[in-house]
């Protein structure tokens, strides 16, 4: 129930900290935070305190709020989130999540090189990190420790899209 609450609250501190005074980007937010928060809810880690999955929420509430005008976040199906957030591979057409949701926001007049929060947020989530598997002391980090390398929302995107793929489709599929 903690990590319920903890999910929850998250998504809650995500809505104000991301929040413009007196926009109607503001309830398109909510809604997206809302949705994202109601889906991982099952498939949230009950025991885990860090990881990738703590990048989930953010990256799709980023999807869904950046999504099609005509589609609201509370309608979006799964199989289009999973979709969207499958890892791409090397030379495949189509474009990448970061380059879907930077498409979003510029339809919906976002200035990406601004100071505002949500500028802030996609800035914090797309910046590149190098691989970690040591200490600085040169130390092995164990498996559970190590990350791979890339962005925060790439990390978020494979843990959203492995989870909702075993948890929504496979169950659907049977």
């Amino acid at each position: 129930m903690a990590d319920m609450r903890n999910l929850w609250w998250s998504a809650g501190r995500m809505a104000f900290s991301v929040a413009e005074e007196g926009s109607w980007r503001n309830g398109r937010w909510s809604d997206s935070l809302r949705r994202a928060a109601t889906l991982l809810e099952p498939v949230w880690p009950k025991h885990d305190t860090g990881g990738p999955f703590t990048f989930a929420l953010p990256t799709i509430a980023l999807f869904l709020y950046a999504g099609p005008l005509g589609i609201e976040p509370g309608r979006a199906p799964v199989d289009d989130i999973v979709t969207a957030l499958a890892p791409r591979r090397a030379g495949e057409e189509g474009q990448s999540l970061e380059e879907t949701i930077r498409a979003g926001l510029a339809e919906r007049r976002h200035d990406l090189g601004d100071d505002s929060k949500l500028s802030a947020l996609v800035r914090r989530l797309t910046a590149y990190h190098e691989p970690v598997t040591h200490t600085a002391s040169g130390w092995d980090l164990s498996a559970f420790e190590q990350t791979p390398g890339g962005s925060l929302l790439e990390a978020g995107a494979r843990w959203v899209h492995h989870s909702f793929t075993h948890h929504y489709l496979q169950s659907s599929a049977t």
